[in-house]
């Protein structure tokens, strides 16, 4: 390769560069006008916009993280009674995911969720019942739960309740009938580890 030929290949990486991170400032002033915007929709009493600005600005992915301003957001729809946002409050409370843990302020949120028939919500309030994770366990009330969320075809809710119910394991009576009927249901939903389980159900007849 001639000198000649190599400033050439450097004149077009210094391109390549350039155009990246003009492209990288761009980006950056779309999603700085971005979160100007939903800003403005959640001035304006916009749930979508407090959850989207919420999300953003805890998780600090896509912007700079600001913990305080987010959990002003989240804590603002979840007190209209935005389903997903007391999920989330409660879920982020309960476990100290970018918030201070506090466990009874976020089963209370996750509850609030729950009875609002948010499936998400009765699903992990469900499961952790069972477990007795970060909640005071209740196995009653949490296939109770567990049950509702399935009923409304919430997909890991089916995957769980039909595991359990096959093996007989981690508190529920075993009904292999019903077991099979809610991990089926499950796969079909497309829920991947369900599809997993089904399919290594059917070969080997049997979970462990």
């Amino acid at each position: 390769m001639t000198q000649n030929e190599e400033e050439n290949v450097t004149s077009v990486h210094m391109a390549d560069v350039i155009d990246f991170n003009e492209k990288k400032e761009k980006s950056n002033i779309h999603v700085e006008e971005g979160i100007r915007w939903l800003r403005q929709a959640s001035l304006a009493g916009d749930n979508g916009a407090m959850n989207e600005l919420a999300f953003q600005l805890l998780t600090g992915k896509l912007v700079k993280q600001d913990v305080e301003e987010g959990e002003k957001w989240l804590r603002k729809s979840a007190d209209t009674g935005d389903q997903w946002a007391m999920m989330e409050l409660g879920y982020r409370l309960l476990v100290g995911e970018d918030l201070d843990k506090n466990q009874v302020e976020g089963e209370k949120w996750i509850r609030k969720s729950a009875e609002l028939e948010y499936p998400t919500a009765m699903r992990v309030l469900g499961y952790r019942l069972l477990e007795g994770l970060d909640i005071e366990k209740n196995v009653e009330e949490g296939e109770y739960w567990l049950r509702k969320a399935a009923n409304v075809h919430e997909p890991v809710a089916m995957r769980i309740l039909g595991y359990r119910l096959l093996t007989g394991k981690h508190e529920l009576k075993q009904n292999v009938m019903e077991g099979e009927k809610w991990l089926q249901k499950a796969a079909e939903a497309g829920e991947t580890i369900a599809m997993r389980e089904w399919g290594k159900y059917l070969i080997h007849g049997v979970i462990k």
